[in-house]
């Protein structure tokens, strides 16, 4: 009898050990700042950004081992959701709500450069994507019943909107959240795909090399509600995951993923998550890792279960397949670290 209790408890631990080693535990790397932190991106694994409520921007250029922070001036107010890495010691952020703002810098934070204001009426800056140093796109909630697009192909120097016609048309109270940054994707040929919530929840996909337009099809959440839909996206290759729910009731995790192994085509049947989730980074076809107000979960089998890595909130996930590591971002400037021992 005791021999089967210590092989059980042996396969126990087998079973939570992950491709990030053992068992993850977060290593916060840096708390306590007055600002919730939701941007996050990195140059490859060296370079990491942050970016916030408060108007702080953070910068490591020591893979998280140091810490630089700055608020550009006169936009010390400003909540910037977002920020890419376009190159060593270069990055944009976006600032939400009107006038909608992007600023770069080409020095570490010490300096930035406003490339691009908006007061249209409405204007609010959800996401942005970069595929390279010069190709970016960023994502803003409809203006004129139509998703607000723009490019640059000088790394964030000039914007020019893009104008896209979609099969379907965005209906009154359908948007796209801002809670990670992270609902946008763009490819190097220039197809692009993001997810819309509230009123209506669907994937919206662009092949700017077929004379014919974008596609728009419904996605397996929750429709017909303002709080509700896909939160965060995560890309890789063909599969493509996403997490939401109602970020007013965090605790309710149905309703809060999806994922499609066929580029958007085809989404399997919808699995819960612990709670409401603001982002996911795929590690694997079959390890996933999503984040939100409840806390930081573990999937070994493509979101079918779910398992506790911590109960802290984050917003943010940005994974980094060359060093195998996982950064994390949330409330009171917390930037956190999964490592493989």
């Amino acid at each position: 009898m005791i021999r089967q209790i210590l092989l059980f408890a042996i396969a126990s631990l087998l079973s939570c050990q992950t491709i990030l080693g053992q068992w993850p535990v977060i290593r916060l790397l840096q708390s306590g700042r007055k600002t919730n932190l939701r941007g996050l991106s990195s140059n490859r694994g060296h370079e990491i950004w942050v970016s916030g409520s408060n108007g702080w921007i953070g910068y490591s250029a020591d893979g998280g081992l140091s810490w630089n922070w700055h608020q550009p001036a006169g936009f010390a107010q400003r909540d910037f959701r977002d920020i890419a890495s376009t190159g060593t010691q270069s990055a944009v952020i976006a600032g939400i709500d009107t006038p909608a703002v992007i600023l770069k810098t080409i020095n570490a934070g010490k300096d930035w450069q406003l490339v691009y204001h908006n007061a249209t009426p409405g204007m609010f800056l959800d996401a942005v994507d970069f595929t390279d140093s010069l190709q970016g796109i960023v994502l803003g909630d409809p203006v004129n019943g139509q998703p607000f697009l723009a490019l640059t192909k000088d790394g964030g120097n000039s914007w020019h909107p893009l104008a896209v016609a979609f099969n379907k048309k965005i209906v009154p109270g359908e948007a796209f959240f801002a809670a990670s940054g992270t609902n946008i994707h763009l490819e190097p040929d220039g197809r692009f795909i993001f997810p819309s919530g509230g009123m209506r929840s669907n994937i919206w996909m662009h092949q700017p090399q077929l004379a014919m337009p974008g596609s728009v099809r419904k996605l397996p959440f929750r429709q017909a509600l303002l709080t509700s839909g896909p939160n965060g996206m995560a890309v890789k290759g063909q599969v493509i995951a996403l997490v939401g729910g109602d970020y007013t009731k965090p605790d309710q995790g149905d309703s809060c993923f999806a994922i499609s192994f066929d580029g958007g085509r085809h989404w399997q049947p919808q699995h819960t998550l612990p709670g409401y989730g603001s982002s996911v980074a795929i590690i694997s076809r079959q390890k996933l890792v999503a984040c939100g107000l409840m806390g930081v979960w573990l999937s070994s089998d493509s979101g079918k279960h779910w398992k506790v890595i911590d109960k802290r909130a984050f917003n943010s996930l940005l994974y980094i397949p060359q060093t195998k590591k996982l950064f994390l971002a949330g409330p009171e400037g917390t930037v956190g670290l999964i490592e493989a021992p």
